[in-house]
């Protein structure tokens, strides 16, 4: 083992840094996340804004402001003993 003909070489790899199972793993996560883009895009899309959804909604006047005793028995019930 005191060989001095033998000589100490750092450790190198044989195999290349990355296998074809590492490149797989890489080009799932690239889709996945691709995925996740695009369905969120979509959905963005689809949904209707708020100034869309206002126009057509029905105006429903309410008359509790012109009587004080319905106010009165909304705001004992809404305080009542069981809260």
């Amino acid at each position: 083992m005191d060989n001095p003909s033998e000589t100490k070489r750092p450790y190198r790899p044989r195999r290349a840094g990355l296998t074809w199972i590492d490149f797989l793993v890489i080009a799932a996560t690239v889709l996945v996340f691709g995925a996740v883009v695009m369905s969120s895009r979509s959905a963005e899309r689809t949904l209707p804004t708020l100034s869309a959804l206002t126009p057509n909604l029905p105006l429903q006047p309410t008359h509790a402001a012109d009587d004080l005793a319905v106010i009165g028995a909304r705001i004992k019930l809404a305080t009542g003993p069981w809260s």
